[in-house]
């Protein structure tokens, strides 16, 4: 039986707060998740993908990022790209204080969370395992046209949009990152899948890319929900054993 477990760790000068699922097995590797940007770490995919992992032996660490739900923060002024990024970081300095845990570790994103494992990834050696749904636009200036009509997307800082290039970001990288799969919405409106193409060419292997037949950004679709679980628990349990 998996067990959970909220856990509370610093990012910067923000209390985050998240939950740890725990497997039975001892010295189990554990993936961290990182959410979208509107979104917490509550999501379904997140809570979806813990679930079957824990069931075959490997913890997940959902948590809120700073601005968000429980964490400390005001949204519109603590959400950046480089914050996000942090949160990442920190919360996998936060696992080596955690009995009962193994070393290795993987990291997933969402949509804008997916821009954060990118990034976070870009600076850790070796590569982690990787899996990123819906990656961003190659632009933050794409972001805020596709998201027009939402209002919440006026109030947020002109950091957040400079920092949102995850091709450049790629392309700069002087090691090619590996052991990435991506997975993009065929009829995602909100980040086009010509960006998670192009994220996926950029890639080094081992690396694969899954393209759902008429998938949105929200992966609302339950055969698409189903594939992505199973999938991306398959490729986090064989990278990570």
């Amino acid at each position: 039986m998996s067990r959970e477990k909220e856990v509370f760790f610093v990012s910067d000068d923000y209390v985050l707060n998240g939950v740890l699922h725990l497997p039975e097995a001892e010295d189990a590797p554990v993936v961290v998740g990182s959410h979208g940007l509107f979104a917490d770490g509550d999501s379904p995919k997140q809570k979806a993908l813990a679930e079957e992992l824990c069931a075959r032996g490997v913890a997940f660490l959902r948590f809120h990022h700073r601005g968000c739900s429980a964490s400390d923060g005001e949204f519109t002024e603590a959400t950046t790209l480089s914050g996000r990024v942090q949160d990442l970081l920190s919360a996998l300095e936060f696992l080596h204080t955690q009995p009962g845990l193994g070393e290795k570790r993987g990291l997933f994103g969402s949509s804008l969370g997916a821009a954060a494992v990118i990034t976070a990834a870009l600076s850790m050696r070796p590569p982690p395992a990787a899996v990123v749904v819906n990656a961003p636009p190659a632009r933050g200036r794409e972001l805020a046209g596709l998201l027009a009509e939402d209002p919440r997307v006026t109030t947020l800082s002109e950091k957040f949009f400079e920092e949102m290039n995850s091709l450049d970001l790629l392309a700069a990288g002087s090691i090619p990152l590996q052991n990435v799969l991506v997975f993009h919405g065929e009829a995602d409106a909100v980040v086009p899948v010509s960006h998670g193409r192009g994220i996926h060419k950029r890639l080094a292997e081992p690396k694969g890319m899954v393209i759902f037949p008429h998938g949105d950004h929200a992966m609302s679709r339950l055969p698409h929900q189903e594939q992505f679980v199973k999938q991306a628990a398959d490729w986090f349990v064989e990278r990570l054993g």
